[in-house]
């Protein structure tokens, strides 16, 4: 039979259990709100910097049409391989937002013994899975999400927007030449800083090195997993 010294320190071990669940539950609440504001801050910077492209394109195309501003389309296609990559630097803190909520979310669905929080499962169905292959988040199947669909679009849509106003550039390379020399340089330049971007994104997402870096030590903090996320 226990004294009643015993129970009222097993009382006092409860609620001081209690009280450290509370204090960590609100400190990955306080982290999961930080991570859901990031993914939000970032996907909408990624829309802002593609109707901004878009509308600058638009602008550009014009000007080149004009004699006074035609020199413009050689601009064209290093400012669309700029868009195309500062997109993809955004898209990394998307999904480095998504990977530390998806790991908080697990944590507190341990410590409340429930599935209450599901949005990392929802982002996965919806967006694209963290564990599975893709490619600055477009996942390689053929069944696509709709993210995926207007991700491709975009790709497709910037190729025919570097193909012709280079072609253009090169229509027009001759009579510039004679007005500004260097320009003699301007494809080799534009192939060397395409390839340059190009193979580094395909390691980077290709590889996803740095993604998993990040699950692990998220994995090795929270004792979480990424099969189903």
């Amino acid at each position: 039979m226990s004294s009643p010294d015993n129970a009222h320190t097993a009382v006092t071990d409860s609620n001081t259990a209690s009280g450290g669940d509370a204090i960590i539950l609100q400190t990955l609440h306080a982290q999961l709100e930080r991570m859901r504001a990031m993914l939000y801050k970032y996907s909408e910077l990624f829309y802002q910097l593609v109707i901004v492209g878009i509308i600058v394109l638009i602008l550009m195309t014009m000007a080149s049409l004009t004699e006074t501003f035609r020199a413009t389309v050689l601009l064209m296609p290093f400012f669309t391989i700029y868009i195309g990559v500062q997109s993809a630097y955004f898209l990394t803190y998307v999904v480095f937002a998504r990977i530390y909520a998806t790991g908080i979310e697990q944590r507190i669905n341990r410590l409340l013994k429930d599935e209450v929080l599901i949005a990392h499962k929802q982002e996965a169905a919806y967006l694209f899975p963290l564990d599975g292959a893709q490619f600055a988040g477009v996942p390689l199947r053929l069944r696509q999400t709709f993210i995926g669909f207007i991700t491709i679009h975009f790709w497709i849509t910037g190729a025919v927007v570097i193909a012709l106003s280079s072609f253009r550039a090169w229509q027009l390379l001759p009579v510039i030449q004679q007005e500004f020399p260097p320009v003699a340089f301007y494809f080799p330049a534009l192939i060397l800083w395409s390839m340059l971007n190009l193979v580094y994104l395909v390691w980077y997402f290709g590889t996803r090195y740095y993604e998993r870096r990040i699950m692990a030590i998220v994995q090795n903090a929270y004792r979480t997993g990424y099969d189903a996320a």
